[in-house]
């Protein structure tokens, strides 16, 4: 298991001191778009925070790497901040392929807004478009260690487009290739085991601090109902902006085969 969640404090205390979830049972990662609200938050650049987006979703090393010689001819303060982060939680190219390419907590979000907005109506389908561009580069695929060197195969576990290119030139099913953990047995087996339900709060253990209200946070009453939408902070970028940031990214189209 892979849980994806902020920096809290209470939260990384819970994973530590969890003793099941260890690796190989269970890792945690760093939500992307916190690292980079905090990142922001403490050296207030925008164009420093795009190249830590930028290094935290790229999949291949080399290209980590000259992101954060970037960061670090900006400036030093930004690299350091984010070099003191254990790299496996918060970048792709170090996760080793715990988060299939989910590297934030927008996944639970967008269940929580289809759920707030479903209340009371039937689910809608959504369909999506992907626009494939071609570029330059060159990538090796070794099909017996189902890996590519673009990253995307290793870090997804699904074949990337050079990899599938590779099995069609071969007569390879590129679905057999495709990592064990998206079968559907395995899908089953993930919810075959008890779950334990939460028991009522009178039954909890009584913790071993004391809960201190914060004087400085006040509830405000204003007119109407309550806001059940949750504030957007600086967190919530323009679709607009994310599209010019896929458009600035270089393709990847030539294959170098090997099958060995």
């Amino acid at each position: 298991m892979c849980l994806i969640s902020d920096r809290h404090g209470g939260l990384i205390k819970a994973v530590r001191e969890g003793p099941d979830f260890v690796s190989p049972h269970g890792v945690h990662r760093y939500c992307l778009r916190h690292v980079c609200s905090n990142f922001n938050s403490s050296i207030k650049n925008v164009v420093l925070k795009d190249l830590c987006w930028q290094a935290g979703s790229e999949y291949q090393l080399r290209k980590f790497n000259r992101i954060m010689e970037e960061i670090k001819k900006q400036d030093v303060k930004a690299f350091a901040y984010l070099d003191q982060i254990n790299k496996e939680k918060w970048t792709a190219s170090h996760d080793g392929g715990w988060q299939c390419g989910i590297l934030t907590t927008n996944m639970s979000e967008c269940i929580n807004g289809v759920l707030k907005g479903a209340r009371r109506l039937p689910s809608a389908s959504v369909v999506t478009r992907r626009q494939n561009r071609h570029g330059m580069n060159t990538h090796v695929v070794k099909i017996a260690n189902r890996e590519c060197s673009c990253g995307k195969w290793n870090q997804f576990g699904i074949p990337c487009s050079h990899a599938q290119k590779v099995c069609g030139a071969y007569n390879i099913s590129a679905a057999s290739m495709v990592k064990d953990y998206y079968d559907v047995m395995a899908y089953n087996n993930t919810y075959s085991k008890h779950f334990e339900p939460v028991q009522s709060e009178d039954y909890w253990d009584d913790p071993n601090f004391q809960l201190v209200h914060d004087p400085t946070i006040r509830t405000v009453t204003r007119p109407g109902r309550n806001q059940t939408t949750r504030i957007h902070n600086e967190m919530e970028w323009r679709q607009t902006r994310a599209r010019q940031e896929a458009q600035q990214q270089q393709g990847d189209s030539s294959i170098q085969e090997n099958v060995s």
